[in-house]
């Protein structure tokens, strides 16, 4: 029996878990966290998103947008990163997000797409808010969890946010 504890407790913790004292096992907390944030009257009713994702260390956030005219980004605490979309005027107003945990973080990776992004020109129906996003999301998981998004192009972001985020947490408002 005391074989089978130390392989279960082995096996366990090679897969991230939390094993306590006693050899109860616990899911490991996940270690990264997206969100996609909507603007909804953006882009003539079509809808625009931008991006966040939690630092890997976990003490704050990156975010930010691709527009037609302009990139920005942006670092700040969960709080400042609610309260920055909430508060801006850009593209019609961010409104609602949502969010899912990932198995992993790769915030260089994510950094990496994102200043390759930014230096891409804006395609309305290839290279957008949207399939920048959903880039991001894809680097900054490394365990391939987001890598079942489908890429956005050709899509409206309203569309997009509203009903291809399965399994992704609620509709909340800013």
């Amino acid at each position: 029996m005391d074989v089978f504890v130390r392989s279960v407790t082995a096996v366990a913790m090679a897969a991230g878990a939390v094993v306590s004292a006693s050899g109860t096992v616990a899911a490991a907390a996940p270690a990264g966290r997206v969100c996609m944030v909507d603007a909804p009257d953006g882009a003539l009713g079509f809808g625009h998103v931008a991006w966040s994702y939690r630092d890997a260390d976990g003490s704050g956030w990156d975010y930010g947008a691709t527009l037609q005219s302009h990139n920005w980004r942006r670092h700040g605490s969960e709080q400042q990163m609610l309260h920055d979309f909430a508060t801006m005027d850009e593209s019609g107003g961010y409104r609602t997000y949502r969010c899912t945990d990932t198995a992993a973080d790769d915030q260089r990776a994510a950094d990496a797409k994102v200043v390759a992004g930014f230096a891409r020109p804006y395609s309305l129906a290839t290279d957008n808010c949207l399939t920048r996003a959903i880039e991001i999301f894809k680097a900054y998981d490394r365990s391939g969890g987001l890598n079942g998004l489908e890429p956005g192009r050709f899509t409206f972001p309203n569309a997009y946010f509203n009903y291809e985020l399965t399994g992704w947490g609620p509709e909340t408002k800013l």
